[in-house]
């Protein structure tokens, strides 16, 4: 398995919305196209299947907020969110990363080097 990745490429708001779905997410195709438009975001793709992406927003200096980090099932545990979230942390490197997370995810991004605080996890600059 050879996968690709790509930053902020063409999108395909059928492709975004069938990997959402594939985790349970239902989102709205023509608002998260503009969502995605509006992000800086991350592509991976095996062969030509889109199977994950991940997104954030950022002012470049202070703040950045890490979003929708989603890899089809069949793709989980293989190491694609993470890199995923390198590209992102490389990209926007000496701001403050912030983030909320789904159930049974709070061990990934740890792992990834966010740290608990009274009201968020955060990566310190």
């Amino acid at each position: 398995m050879s996968i690709e990745y790509c930053v902020n490429t063409r999108i395909n708001g059928k492709e975004l919305t069938e990997v959402f779905k594939s985790v349970g997410w239902n989102k709205d195709e023509k608002v998260i196209v503009q969502a995605f438009e509006n992000s800086f975001f991350v592509l991976a793709y095996n062969k030509e299947e889109l199977i994950g992406f991940a997104r954030a927003i950022s002012d470049g200096y202070f703040y950045t907020g890490i979003y929708d980090v989603v890899v089809r099932p069949p793709f989980q545990g293989k190491g694609i969110a993470k890199r995923m979230m390198k590209i992102l942390l490389k990209e926007f490197n000496g701001t403050y990363f912030f983030l909320t997370y789904t159930d049974g995810n709070r061990e990934f991004y740890e792992k990834c080097g966010f740290k608990e605080n009274d009201q968020a996890l955060w990566i310190p600059k």
